[in-house]
């Protein structure tokens, strides 16, 4: 939820007022978002 907010300026509001499925696809995208964050920050510190 937080990197909604914070990276793509979705508020939690909008976020629950979407319907399940967009729910569910856009909480899979941040998902990926995250792993993809974890796997350059790797990168970066070498590991």
């Amino acid at each position: 939820m937080y990197l909604l907010f914070r990276y793509h300026n979705i508020m939690p509001k909008r976020f629950y007022k979407m319907g399940y499925g967009e729910r569910e696809i856009v909480r899979s995208m941040m998902h990926y978002e995250m792993e993809q964050r974890q796997k350059e920050l790797d990168s970066i510190r070498g590991g």
